[in-house]
């Protein structure tokens, strides 16, 4: 059954200092407090003696009551046809706060009167439901076309957090504290098996993945020639947006949703871009020392270049996630330490004529990843 008001829409022209953000959430306070300012006003009217108009009070008070609500359904349609995903959270909370209210505005009205109140009410809700799951179903192509207003004409320099999966956790951040009510909306489904938050966040995140996976980030031009500093920074970008969805997913509260294993695979993506880092980074760097034949000089000399090499290159990059930046540090150190130390003790001449010693080589190492602070403290030192 279609609205009373079906084309009766609020006009906001009048307003034009109020963006709709600014009205909504005024309509919002307002539909909160409507039941409470009726219920106030019937108990005074019925207290009230109007001598002869007494028996006019309840249909009195029933047409203010009527008015009012409607007043708020029909600011509510107005949104119906909205299918902007920026618009998602607003026209969401906007649902909520009518399913909440309804139960205490139908308790004002007369058992005649509550069967019409009740029937417009819900066909405003499935509207708006109706409107939501198609928002939905827009945010899941921008993160699957990488269209949104944030990241339009903006590509994955260096090895930070990409601005999609800032806007996609973003997203998944808002939509987090309304599971009720999106759990609700999206059971009569979205599309793309999307029947729930947990199923919604699952899609988006899978999403985001696929893209980020076809990104190359921008190197310098110092890398442009060298494919092993290219899949280095590749893997410390994918590292650093999977460690990104991690953290945020666990702040949003989603990570339950999301099932028993998904943390468990998280950590295992991460180990293995990890890994694949270290083994296009440092693993060369190692290498040097498993040169046959070749004088121990000149193999230490080479070592101490190929590192020093890898450690400018690297210790510059930023990593803001302390977890990530100590397990990074870890595995280079592991890499590229212990082959050092045990090459020193196997040769306890070249003590004394290389550039490093391991602790120095180690204590560099946990140098890597601390961006600007790095420059900062190497001017202090």
């Amino acid at each position: 059954m279609e609205c009373a008001f079906e084309t009766d829409h609020v006009s906001f022209e009048d307003a034009e200092w109020w963006t709709a953000e600014d009205m909504i959430k005024r309509w919002i306070l307002a539909t909160k407090l409507v039941a409470k300012a009726l219920a106030v006003m019937q108990r005074q009217l019925q207290a009230q003696s109007c001598g002869a108009f007494d028996r006019f009070k309840n249909d009195y008070f029933m047409a203010i009551a009527k008015n009012s609500i409607f007043v708020l359904l029909r600011f509510a349609n107005g949104f119906t046809t909205t299918e902007a995903p920026d618009k998602l959270v607003y026209v969401l909370e906007m649902y909520e706060a009518l399913s909440n209210a309804t139960p205490g505005l139908l308790l004002l009205f007369t058992e005649q009167r509550v069967e019409l109140v009740s029937r417009q009410v819900e066909v405003v809700l499935a509207k708006l439901a109706r409107a939501l799951r198609a928002m939905i179903g827009g945010l899941i192509a921008r993160i699957r076309k990488a269209d949104c207003p944030q990241t339009t004409g903006s590509a994955a320099r260096g090895v930070g957090v990409h601005p999609l999966t800032r806007y996609a956790m973003t997203c998944v951040e808002l939509l987090s504290p309304h599971r009720a009510a999106l759990d609700l909306i999206l059971a009569n489904g979205a599309g793309e098996s999307v029947t729930s938050l947990g199923s919604l966040v699952a899609v988006l995140v899978t999403s985001l993945e696929r893209h980020l996976e076809e990104i190359n980030p921008k190197l310098s031009n110092d890398d442009d020639d060298a494919a092993a500093a290219a899949a280095a920074s590749r893997h410390l970008f994918l590292a650093t947006n999977a460690s990104y969805v991690a953290r945020r997913a666990v702040d949003a509260g989603v990570e339950p949703l999301l099932g028993d294993g998904w943390a468990a695979r998280r950590g295992s993506l991460i180990a293995r871009y990890v890994a694949s880092y270290v083994e296009a980074c440092w693993a060369p760097v190692a290498a040097c020392l498993e040169t046959a034949g070749r004088k121990p000089v000149k193999v230490a000399a080479k070592f101490s270049s190929a590192f020093d090499e890898a450690y400018e290159s690297q210790v510059h990059r930023e990593i803001p996630d302390p977890a990530l930046r100590d397990a990074l540090r870890k595995a280079a150190s592991e890499m590229v330490v212990p082959a050092y130390s045990a090459y020193l003790q196997n040769h306890p001449k070249l003590q004394k004529n290389v550039r490093h010693t391991a602790g120095e080589l180690d204590r560099l190492l946990w140098e890597l990843f601390e961006g600007e602070a790095a420059e900062r403290n190497k001017l202090l030192l």
